[in-house]
């Protein structure tokens, strides 16, 4: 061991020490800073410092890839800091020990969201195509610009929908980890704000009707027509007409019984006559647990989005998706003159809140009260035209019942 001051020249001709010996040399000019030579050759910058009267020993970076000049440089900011009263090491060796993304990630499914949420499949199918590349980065080198440039790009390229869904997983499984006292720090999700998204009124209109169900009676494939059939009879939502099995249905009721919902509830729905003799046909011929069998034995039918736009494309409709057929119920309902109160049971929906898209439809008061007024209107238009006449029609009374 000796002390020198230290240049190329030097550390370049310094001996190599023994067999599996190593040797360390500091430099004359910064007295922590040291280079320790292993008997392969190899040279590596190092700082010592006492810290809370411990002996500290902390790589700085390799020779000649970090030249002299950089050692001292990276050495004297980590003296700063140790005078600050931190501990670069122990900095360090937390820094080991911090999670990634996708340990984070991983808490949050396992220690909450499998448990709780309906959503799982799709959370991690989102987390792998939006945030695969962050998967082993460590959570805090993330900065919330990035996480602000990521969403942007989701907006841009799937949409708003997908980004906000991303925003809001990943806000959830962070505040989750903190809570949990899995993760220190800040939540960089927290103040990404999400887009707006007009409610979507798409559904069935009266004129599109007779083209859909010719091109659905003309379908081959049963299991679409069906499901297609199903989904806007009973207004149900698409994972659920999916998910759909015999023990849930009473055929002697006629009611389904969905053990759980988008609303993590169960639902009670009524089956039409329509309804139940879909599902009496289709009984009849089932070998499955799964009212629409899928295509792997022991499994449910996955939604058929290609049949759909062949569908679709048959009928000579466009922009209408399987759920749009949920709200196709509910637009008729509401047509029908139902109150929001039973469209809201009909669909599952938690209040009428989320039912209030359907309120355009109605023919409430207000529509009443106007026709009303045009008749009244039109009455006043035949009448003769002498004033005292026509404000007398205004005002009149109608006439008492005689007792």
């Amino acid at each position: 061991m000796g002390r020198f001051n230290f240049t190329k020249r030097v550390l370049d001709n310094l001996p190599a020490p023994e067999r599996n010996k190593l040797v360390d040399h500091y430099d004359g000019q910064l007295r922590n800073l040291f280079v320790r030579l292993s008997w392969t050759g190899s040279r590596a910058f190092y700082v010592r410092r006492k810290i809370g009267g411990k002996s500290e020993r902390i790589f700085i970076g390799r020779y000649p890839d970090l030249s002299v000049e950089q050692a001292r440089k990276q050495a004297a900011l980590i003296l700063a800091e140790v005078a600050k009263g931190n501990n670069p090491q122990e900095i360090r060796r937390t820094a080991r020990h911090e999670q990634t993304l996708g340990e984070v990630f991983n808490n949050y499914l396992n220690g909450y969201a499998l448990l709780r949420c309906i959503r799982v499949k799709d959370m991690i199918q989102d987390f792998q195509r939006y945030l695969s590349d962050w998967r082993d980065r460590k959570y805090s080198t993330i900065t919330r610009h990035e996480v602000q440039t990521r969403a942007n790009q989701i907006m841009q390229n799937n949409g708003r929908g997908a980004a906000n869904h991303i925003i809001i997983l990943m806000r959830a499984a962070i505040n989750w980890n903190l809570k949990a006292g899995l993760l220190q720090g800040e939540n960089t999700w927290s103040g990404i704000q999400q887009w707006k998204i007009p409610p979507r009124e798409r559904f069935l209109r009266p004129e599109e009707f007779s083209a859909f169900f010719d091109a659905l009676d003309r379908c081959e494939n049963e299991a679409l027509r069906d499901y297609v059939k199903l989904s806007l009879f009973t207004g149900a939502r698409r994972s659920n007409v999916l998910a759909m099995r015999w023990d849930q249905i009473d055929f002697d009721l006629g009611i389904w019984r969905i053990p759980m919902t988008k609303n993590k509830e169960p639902l009670t729905l009524p089956l039409t006559r329509q309804a139940m003799s879909l599902l009496l046909a289709r009984r009849d011929k089932s070998k499955s647990e799964w009212v629409f069998e899928g295509n792997i034995p022991g499994a449910h039918l996955v939604e058929p989005k290609r049949a759909w736009y062949k569908l679709l494309e048959a009928a000579k409709i466009t922009d209408l998706r399987i759920h749009d057929l949920r709200r196709t119920l509910g637009s008729y309902m509401a047509i029908n003159n139902n109150s929001l109160t039973i469209i809201a049971r009909a669909l599952g929906h938690k209040s009428t809140a989320a039912t209030q898209i359907y309120s355009r439809l109605t023919n409430d008061p207000v529509r009443l009260a106007m026709e009303q007024a045009q008749e009244k209107m039109i009455g006043l238009s035949l009448a003769t035209p002498n004033a005292e006449s026509v404000i007398g029609q205004l005002f009149e009374q109608p006439a008492k019942t005689a007792s």
